[in-house]
């Protein structure tokens, strides 16, 4: 069948973008999850890297009761976080796909989804300062019990001690696809293999009697899967695709730390949970604890649609749309857990979300001439709700973005891209519903570059 529409192979102008793409997300969505490049016909591949600059700050709460008030009313502005995000995140992704005959396809496509890195630094309740007081519980008269920090944590007396609130998570998956084409129709799928780790440290009075708290998640690599449907017509460049992609269950081991129960306070603390500390159980639960838990990375469901708009000035339009169940997603350390049911029954956990996500892109690319192509992107992400966790003050966000691609051969181009985003206010909460921060006008920007090889 031939291929009429002029722009066709410079539609890889629109992926330009691709390459500056990633996102400080919903959640800890980065990449997008993004193989359009499978879709490209004959042999493709891609190298994309990008670099993420991002303003994430935040007010602590200021207010009498240490910090810690379970509604908005009872938020007082407090000091400046300053820029949680300071160091920049970069990110790569690769993929390379061939069809073996005018009906199969295969391809292998790597990315990093999933991530976070965060560390507040400066001197607020986000960050241990020795002489602070926290607030611990309250007494049979409602009076709030308070200690200060070195209490509860003695670490914190030790210079050397990191007495910065961080998390990082960073996963990697590797995406291998077979599709079947005919007629227009393409099906695909295939295994997904991930690997995830992740650090967790809270400091600082925000976090009470959990201050100095410490989560290693072991390194893990556990499979999942993925399939879809897409459908074409090359005459006027149209393609639309629907991904569906499974849960990845990590079950790994958790390295956690209490400082709070390795104090002379421990007794006490133990009490609040229901248990002797006498008891075999009270006498064996110390600061330290390995324990087994499993975290599971959410599906997703993406919709990829372009097509040409005008054959005499060479345009094309794309929609992107992306669905990620936040609200199912919880990360729940064993010992943790245990902990917080002194103030919650159930016991809490330590990363959650209320809302899913949805984001839209929505994008026009131009051929010029041959070599040269170019592409404007604005976007939406509603975020995960709000407020939000602590570790990360962000409720969507506003984009707008552009790139270029040059075909420095036929087969052969280079496309570099960059996107602003416009954060939303966000209140950041920790599990147990305390109102801890307050961020507003935040704000980022993405740059991306991409070499791609194409042959028909």
């Amino acid at each position: 069948m031939s291929q009429q529409f002029p722009i066709s192979k410079l539609t890889l102008a629109l992926i330009t973008l691709s390459a500056a793409s990633f996102t400080q997300a919903a959640g800890l969505d980065r990449s997008g999850q993004d193989i359009k490049g499978f879709f490209n016909p004959g042999t493709y591949a891609e190298i994309d890297y990008a670099y993420i600059d991002t303003d994430v700050s935040a007010h602590d709460n200021a207010g009498t009761d240490f910090g810690i008030t379970e509604d908005e009313s009872g938020y007082v502005k407090g000091n400046d976080t300053g820029d949680a995000t300071d160091d920049a995140y970069t990110f790569a992704r690769y993929g390379v796909k061939t069809d073996i005959n005018e009906n199969f396809s295969i391809g292998v496509f790597y990315d990093e989804p999933f991530g976070a890195e965060v560390e507040y630094k400066g001197d607020h309740n986000f960050v241990s300062r020795p002489g602070d007081n926290n607030f611990v519980t309250r007494g049979p008269d409602g009076t709030p019990v308070v200690l200060p920090q070195s209490a509860l944590n003695p670490s914190v007396n030790d210079p050397d001690y990191d007495k910065n609130t961080n998390v990082s998570v960073h996963t990697e998956s590797w995406t291998g696809l077979l599709g079947f084409k005919s007629n227009g129709f393409q099906v695909y799928g295939g295994p997904v293999m991930q690997k995830a780790k992740a650090e967790v440290h809270l400091r600082g009075k925000a976090y009470g009697p959990l201050t100095g708290y410490d989560a290693n998640v072991n390194s893990d690599t556990d499979y999942g899967w993925v399939a879809g449907v897409g459908y074409s017509i090359p005459e006027i460049a149209l393609k639309a695709n629907l991904t569906y992609r499974s849960e990845i269950d990590h079950e790994t081991e958790i390295g956690e730390r209490i400082p709070l129960l390795g104090t002379g306070l421990k007794n006490t603390a133990l009490g609040q949970l229901g248990i002797d500390p006498n008891s075999d159980l009270g006498q064996s639960i110390g600061e330290y604890a390995t324990t087994r838990a499993t975290v599971t990375t959410p599906e997703s469901v993406n919709l990829n649609f372009e097509t040409g708009l005008s054959q005499e000035y060479q345009l094309l339009g794309t929609v992107d749309v992306r669905w990620v169940p936040w609200s199912d997603f919880k990360i729940v350390p064993p010992f943790y857990n245990a902990y917080s049911k002194a103030s919650v029954e159930e016991g809490l956990p330590l990363l959650s979300y209320d809302k899913d996500q949805w984001k839209v892109d929505v994008g026009l690319a131009k051929r010029f001439n041959e070599k040269l192509a170019g592409t404007v992107t604005v976007g939406y992400d509603s975020g995960a709700g709000d407020p939000v966790s602590s570790l990360g003050t962000i409720e969507g966000f506003y984009s707008v973005g552009g790139g270029v691609k040059y075909n420095v051969t036929p087969e052969w181009a280079v496309s570099v891209g960059g996107k602003y985003l416009k954060f939303g206010d966000a209140t950041g909460q920790l599990p147990n519903g305390s109102i801890v921060s307050k961020a507003d006008d935040n704000d980022g920007y993405i740059a991306g570059v991409k070499l791609s090889y194409q042959s028909q």
